[in-house]
């Protein structure tokens, strides 16, 4: 079973990832089943190898302070949950200082398995 975080105060998902490109960077990231795109930070799209200030690929995101235009880039590969998917599309996005994750797992990255989660049984299982 793969090693997940389910927090007993909310129902947040908390997994590491690992994320690679020219570089490999393990990242917390919160499981986002409302998210189209997984997210990552800015700076690790950087060390990863990317040039997120020149993407021509950009999406609309809502934040707390609006709609904003973010970078999208595809990572090469994203392993998480016992799972690998390549070629996986992402926002480069920061969360909020306060957040408890560097990023998001969004359907970008789900959408490549069977994802089944039961909350009340504390159960998460991707195929």
């Amino acid at each position: 079973m793969p090693e997940f975080e389910l927090s007993p105060q909310a129902p947040v998902i908390t997994a590491y990832a690992r994320l690679a490109n020219t570089q490999v960077r393990r990242v917390l990231m919160g499981l986002h089943t409302g998210a189209t795109y997984t997210m990552i930070p800015w700076d690790i799209a950087e060390v990863l190898g990317y040039e997120p200030a020149i993407s021509r690929r950009k999406v609309d995101i809502i934040t707390a302070s609006g709609v904003e235009k973010a970078p999208l880039i595809t990572l090469s590969s994203i392993s998480a949950l016992g799972k690998e998917a390549k070629n996986v599309d992402c926002v480069v996005h920061d969360l909020p200082q306060a957040s408890r994750v560097e990023g998001l797992l969004g359907l970008s990255f789900l959408r490549n398995f069977t994802v089944l989660l039961d909350f009340r049984r504390g159960l998460l299982r991707i195929d």
